[in-house]
């Protein structure tokens, strides 16, 4: 086959995959926005406390114990995971048996479903630690969950800083350690800032996890760690298949149009704070 006729023939095959794949996602997020934010989500509906019977509740309460739960995972699980990107990109050769274990133990953990992520915070959180279903062993356990995602992404971020910039603060004669703070970190944050945000998408739609852990229902805000909460993604799992709410299909559909808003809000607030960083750096 002609060379030019068989590229564009790749042209245009990888392009009506590319468009199926953007159709398919419009037709996602336009199909929860229409259902869920246009007909369910109103004031009352945000702000309001949830009922476990009756209709006309709201989920406030869980808006508060997702956002809680995904700062509380992120503080537990972002220096574990920067510190192991760190160590396996600066401080340990690739081919090493140690940096081996390591890696080997990281995709297996990436590659375990979140039910089981469920059952191990169960067992170690909230019976060995005896911290019952609270926004801390739910916190625990979705930091376990996306300790891999953030430690891989940014031990590719700090390995695509390139060998000179090390080299020139090497020749100022900074140690490997002021290195890596003042030089390769500083570099390397934009791609960190996205790892964590692929995190912190997962950590917000986590349902099995928490389900275990966390909790389902709460009537109050939750403000102490220890005590119970109920993420929006578990109450919508709850709403939809245990709950005998009269309108649960509001409370499903609202709920997870939330959810939706939430992830993009956070992926766009983050990714304008990296762009922001990088052009600050940049003029500096």
């Amino acid at each position: 086959m002609n060379p030019k006729r068989s590229e564009r023939i790749a042209a245009v095959v990888f392009w009506i995959i590319g468009l199926i794949t953007l159709f398919s996602l419009l037709i996602i997020v336009g199909r929860i926005l229409w259902k869920g934010f246009l007909k369910a989500v109103n004031p009352s509906f945000v702000f309001g406390k949830p009922e476990a019977m009756s209709a006309g509740g709201g989920v406030f309460p869980m808006v508060v114990s997702t956002i809680y739960i995904s700062v509380l995972t992120v503080i537990m699980a972002f220096p574990v995971a920067i510190a192991t990107a760190i160590y396996l990109a600066e401080y340990t050769r690739s081919e090493s048996r140690i940096a081996r274990a390591i890696r080997l133990s990281i995709d297996a953990l990436a590659s375990l479903p979140s039910i089981v992520f469920g059952l191990f915070g169960m067992s170690l959180f909230v019976i060995f630690f005896r911290w019952g279903y609270s926004l801390i062993a739910g916190a625990a356990t979705l930091a376990v969950l996306s300790l891999p995602v953030i430690a891989r992404s940014a031990e590719e971020s700090i390995r695509s800083v390139p060998d000179p910039y090390r080299e020139a603060s090497y020749s100022l004669g900074a140690t490997k350690w002021m290195t890596t703070r003042q030089v390769v970190l500083p570099c390397a944050f934009p791609g960190i800032i996205t790892g964590t945000i692929l995190a912190i998408g997962r950590i917000i739609g986590e349902s099995a996890a928490v389900i275990y852990t966390a909790g389902l229902f709460v009537r109050k805000i939750p403000l102490n760690p220890l005590r119970t909460g109920a993420p929006l993604s578990a109450y919508i799992w709850y709403a939809q298949t245990e709950a005998r709410i009269p309108d649960y299909r509001n409370i499903v559909d609202g709920g997870a149009a939330l959810l939706l808003i939430v992830v993009l809000l956070v992926n766009f607030l983050a990714r304008r704070l990296a762009s922001y960083y990088r052009e600050k750096k940049i003029a500096g």
